[in-house]
């Protein structure tokens, strides 16, 4: 589907492709009627559908408190060069933590080698993977 004020629908491998390219977004949580978006690094996982993100939780963490109390997340991943041109995807589904059973030494170069990650010093933050398994994926861009 084309719209020139909307854009085009993207397909399966181009969503695939600008999640691993951009690998930062916006994770939306909600906790109650209160919104809460996180800037976040992740990695793309198309064969599995998921994105895998390792975050950083201050003491008291209102990030920690809204992942809690949100049933369901959204990742937003955009690209805007002008009001001509540019991607957006949505992923969203469910999140959860991955264990130390589900996390390998494959999983973690993997991801440090396609996330654009930071480094966040030691200054008392903890550090927790987490997964966001696709239910729902879309995305949409306009090129002219």
């Amino acid at each position: 589907m084309t719209d020139p004020w909307y854009g085009k629908t993207m397909a399966e491998d181009e969503i695939s492709t600008f999640l691993n390219e951009q690998a930062t977004g916006v994770l939306c949580l909600a906790n109650e009627q209160r919104a809460y978006g996180v800037p976040v690094a992740f990695a793309y996982d198309a064969a599995e559908d998921r994105a895998i993100m390792d975050l950083g939780f201050a003491e008291d963490s209102k990030k920690r408190r809204f992942i809690e109390a949100t049933e369901e997340v959204c990742l937003t991943v955009y690209e805007w060069d002008d009001p001509h041109n540019w991607r957006s995807v949505v992923l969203s589904g469910s999140f959860e933590p991955l264990s130390e059973d589900e996390l390998d030494d494959d999983i973690e170069s993997w991801y440090y080698r396609v996330a654009k990650d930071i480094d966040v010093p030691d200054a008392g933050v903890e550090l927790e993977w987490y997964e966001l398994q696709g239910d729902e994926l879309s995305g949409v861009a306009l090129s002219e």
